[in-house]
């Protein structure tokens, strides 16, 4: 397999202040993955950040009234076929708004901490049967990036994926 090209995109970090591309901030993908679409990843419109939410939420009003700048995402599958991770970021005007709408984020009351990760936490969506997709989903902040990894595999979820995805994503927020 060939390697993969280099990306060319640009980003840095200082006191919790992400300038830049966006999408170089994303999780990278790992030798044993594949990503789907660019490997750089995309920028993502509120359109696509509409689609992911209900016809009863505004998403534009929700991101507007807590000064959302920008959002970016990459998924990618790994090559053993049964895992899928999604690795989405939102970025805002300031640091209190991104803690703010994380803050108000969620999927429920089944919350747990991430291991290793302060100032996150996780989601798990058990598989009715063994055969079908299971879920995690973690939600963190560095500065005034919102982060959100999705994890999807076959049958049980192993918190431990999530909380190794949650760890990169926050290094690479945090240190560029």
């Amino acid at each position: 397999m060939a390697p993969r090209p280099a990306s060319t995109l640009q980003g840095s970090v200082s006191g919790g202040k992400h300038s830049g591309d966006l999408r170089y901030f994303l999780l990278p993908v790992p030798d044993n993955a594949d990503p789907y679409g660019s490997p750089d990843g995309a920028m993502l419109t509120t359109e696509d950040l509409q689609a992911q939410y209900s016809d009863s939420v505004d998403i534009k009003e929700v991101l507007d009234s807590w000064g959302f700048k920008d959002a970016a995402g990459r998924t990618y599958r790994l090559r053993d076929g049964k895992t899928e991770i999604r690795s989405e970021l939102k970025r805002f005007g300031r640091t209190d708004r991104a803690q703010g709408f994380a803050d108000h984020s969620g999927y429920g009351d089944n919350s747990f901490d991430i291991d290793g990760v302060s100032n996150a936490k996780g989601y798990i969506f058990k598989p009715k049967e063994q055969a079908y997709t299971g879920a995690l989903i973690g939600i963190g902040v560095v500065g005034d990036v919102v982060y959100e990894i999705t994890v999807e595999v076959q049958g049980d979820p192993d918190k431990a994926l999530l909380f190794d995805a949650m760890k990169r994503e926050r290094d690479r927020l945090t240190n560029g």
